[in-house]
């Protein structure tokens, strides 16, 4: 009830509210999406075996992403350049769905120039070449829809050339994020027996920051596949999350907020607590990676706070180890210092709603050391047989340490009294103003004698009328401040004029 008073005569002493336009749904509506769709030999069962949905899945995700960044979008087929055969080639540049279902089901398996022989593939030239033809020094977001064999020149050597492609993504600074879907799919070619398939990967690459806000976007969403994917790149960053369970303070609530990652502690200002003693776990958001072992450091930044005193935090422990992937870990306990808070009688306690301090906590892992999840492995290796995918999620340099900042919002309610305090001494004096206006503008009426005759005057507060003889002929005014009418006769004048 006192929540509610308060929110109705915060309205009535704040006036009506400008409503404010709202933010971009989007980070950033110049971001394209870059397709590039695999039409390399290793691809033959996809594109003959007359029931894939392979092109199918390629329209699919580009009706799904659409809301997301830039409405243009391009369709681009890759394999290896080979003389005149090039490639990434633009099959698509546009907004308009039904070109781009056209331009997807026109790209057809690509052959060596003079050959009966189907083109290789080459990942990296199609990874730079869509870059630098499609999105020149601008972000984008490029989706590959593969069968994961990369084999430039038709090398034997399929997990040294992954290996290698891997580590291109890994050590490009310009790629923010990777993330891998693995989609499957039945297919069994036509024309030769022994080409099959089980499925294929959609790979999304965040080139540019840009990018990489819309792609978060997108996966926070559960966009475009309804899953989680694998994540290949930050692996030094977003590692954990802690998840509060309890709170050995009776008078302090801890919770995660909607987007199940950022930590709210609430309680009273008259039952604040030096120190919040929360009991939780930590999630690992490595996925598809275990967490085998990491030294761990806990801080924080960008609190605001009273006077010079901080925010500060304690972990029970100095060491975490084997965290699954997705799972939680044993206990832990977190101390957080509360400094002082801001009195009741505080502008932005009173015209806001109590008192909020935002800033993060930031996990630093230091020695970390991850492991592919076996579950896994084992589902990409009934996904893709005799494939080395899972050799190219082995941890790089990068993956040695890493900081996670957990967004932690502090709120403090207030009780509602210096507010009624204020709203009723607002009320007296707007009662007061009103009075007075009114005062103001009433007329009041005046007898004038001039020269013994005698004549009425209606006048207002801090106005004036002229005052005329019996003849009609101008003798001076009549002037009213807040008090009584007093006249001013004119220069010359020697009439004999008084109020009566």
């Amino acid at each position: 009830m006192m929540s509610l008073t308060k929110k109705i005569i915060r309205v009535l002493l704040m006036g009506a509210m400008t409503l404010m336009s709202s933010a971009s749904l989007w980070a950033d509506s110049s971001v394209p999406h870059i397709f590039l769709v695999q039409n390399s030999g290793w691809m033959l069962p996809f594109y003959d075996d007359p029931n894939s949905k392979f092109k199918d899945l390629v329209i699919e995700l580009s009706n799904r992403v659409a809301k997301y960044g830039n409405s243009e979008q391009i369709v681009a087929s890759f394999n290896q350049s080979m003389e005149e055969n090039k490639s990434p080639l633009l099959a698509y540049r546009g907004s308009d769905k039904s070109q781009l279902r056209a331009a997807v089901q026109s790209i057809q398996l690509a052959r060596k120039p003079g050959r009966q022989s189907y083109a290789d593939t080459d990942f990296k030239e199609a990874i730079i070449g869509a870059v630098t033809q499609f999105s020149p020094g601008k972000s984008c977001l490029l989706w590959i829809i593969t069968n994961n064999k990369n084999s430039p020149d038709n090398s034997a050597e399929t997990i040294e050339k992954n290996k290698e492609f891997y580590n291109f993504l890994q050590g490009t600074g310009e790629i923010k994020r990777i993330v891998a879907f693995p989609h499957p799919m039945e297919v069994q070619s036509r024309s030769k027996n022994d080409y099959r398939a089980n499925g294929l990967m959609v790979y999304a690459l965040a080139y540019g920051e840009p990018a990489d806000q819309v792609l978060q976007q997108m996966l926070a969403a559960n966009a475009p596949f309804g899953k989680q994917p694998a994540r290949l790149k930050p692996l030094d960053a977003e590692a954990l999350t802690f998840v509060p369970k309890g709170v050995k303070n009776e008078s302090v609530d801890a919770s995660l907020a909607s987007d199940r990652k950022t930590l709210v502690l609430t309680f009273s200002a008259n039952s604040k607590p030096e120190v919040a003693e929360l009991t939780g776990q930590f999630r690992n958001d490595f996925y598809p990676y275990d967490i085998k072992s990491a030294e761990i450091k806990i801080d924080t930044e960008g609190f605001k706070a009273v006077g010079n005193a901080n925010i500060t935090a304690e972990l029970s422990t100095k060491e975490i180890s084997n965290i699954p992937a997705g799972s939680l870990s044993p206990d832990i306990n977190v101390k957080i210092k509360i400094p002082a808070i801001p009195s009741p009688w505080d502008p932005e306690v009173i015209f806001g709603n109590g008192y909020t301090s935002r800033g993060v906590i930031l996990f630093e892992l230091e020695d970390q050391k991850l492991a592919i999840s076996k579950d896994f492995t084992q589902a990409m290796s009934k996904l893709f047989p005799r494939d080395p995918l899972p050799d190219l999620f082995v941890p790089g340099e990068s993956a040695k340490k890493s900081v996670t900042r957990q967004a932690f919002i502090i709120r403090v309610n207030y009780p509602g009294w210096p507010l009624l305090v204020l709203a009723t001494l607002g009320l007296i004096l707007a009662g007061g103003l009103f009075v007075g206006i009114v005062a103001m503008r009433r007329e009041k009426n005046y007898r004038v004698s001039v020269d013994g005759a005698q004549k009425s005057y209606g006048l207002k507060p801090f106005s004036e009328v002229v005052i005329k003889d019996q003849q009609g002929a101008r003798v001076g005014v009549l002037k009213r401040g807040l008090g009584q009418a007093v006249p001013v006769l004119d220069k010359g004048k020697t009439n004999s004029v008084r109020v009566m």
